[in-house]
């Protein structure tokens, strides 16, 4: 898959893209469609929309990338603030000279968006906001089985919760290679962030067409998040995908990307 660093704040962030490869310094090429930045959940990613990239190739054009301390970019630790990863959103836009572009946030990334979208609505065309929530409810005891991991005193465990049961084994096992690439530093500092974050009472200031994407076998907290945030943003859509829990980027990345071409026609030129 075609990829470079841009270098944001001072950080080398990795991004991941699709079509030709260009100069260094120089943004990939987006002349498809709309500009789709794809936003990772709590200690993943951008490499989770690979799939999700391919097929979108053709109609739109779409990029993510890691943040601060996650995967291939640099620094050890999250950014821990899901305002200050918003911000750092739009530093790495900027950068990359990129007009009003769509949003498209799983998880954690659902909530950097949200934020993005109320500090800067001007810069987004719109929201696709999958498997999140405006507010997080985190239990003590995930908080505290994550900072046994960081501290060395517990091993990583693979959560099986997060899939569907249709999920086949190897996309559960790319999953899990997929999320050992990031620090458990920065993971545990990213489920802080996201226990903290709550817009809940902000949505209705949201103007935007917003599209919002769930599993049919979305674990139960978030089946409920994603149906307030359907109802509280003005004009905003919600669709369920068969067949996919929590990580349906992974798990069904040509439904969902069916879903968000078909969202992204009805924008206005």
């Amino acid at each position: 898959m075609p990829h470079k660093y841009f270098t944001v704040d001072g950080v080398a962030t990795y991004v991941h893209h699709g079509g030709p490869t260009t100069l260094p310094g120089q943004s990939p090429k987006l002349d498809a469609g709309e500009t789709v930045v794809c936003l990772h959940g709590g200690g993943g990613n951008g490499a989770v929309f690979d799939d999700l990239r391919d097929a979108l190739e053709g109609r739109h054009s779409a990029l993510a990338f890691d943040q601060p301390g996650h995967a291939r970019s640099g620094e050890l630790d999250s950014l821990g603030d899901i305002g200050r990863m918003a911000h750092f959103t739009g530093q790495l836009t900027d950068a990359l000279e990129l007009g009003p572009h769509v949003l498209l946030g799983h998880s954690m990334g659902g909530a950097v968006a949200l934020q993005r979208a109320l500090d800067a609505p001007e810069a987004v065309r719109a929201l696709v906001l999958c498997g999140s929530a405006a507010r997080f409810d985190i239990p003590d005891d995930v908080v505290a089985a994550s900072q046994r991991i960081t501290e060395g005193k517990a091993r990583r465990q693979f959560d099986r919760q997060v899939y569907s049961s249709a999920t086949a084994p190897d996309v559960m096992q790319r999953g899990f290679m997929l999320d050992i690439k990031t620090d458990p530093r920065a993971g545990h500092g990213d489920l802080l962030a996201t226990r903290a974050f709550d817009v809940e009472a902000r949505l209705a200031e949201i103007r935007l067409p917003t599209l919002v994407v769930r599993g049919e076998d979305e674990v139960a907290p978030l089946v409920e998040a994603s149906a307030t945030l359907a109802k509280q943003i003005a004009g905003a859509r919600e669709v369920v995908i068969p067949k996919a829990g929590h990580m349906l980027p992974l798990e069904q990345p040509q439904a969902l990307a069916d879903a968000v071409a078909s969202f992204l026609e009805e924008l206005s030129p």
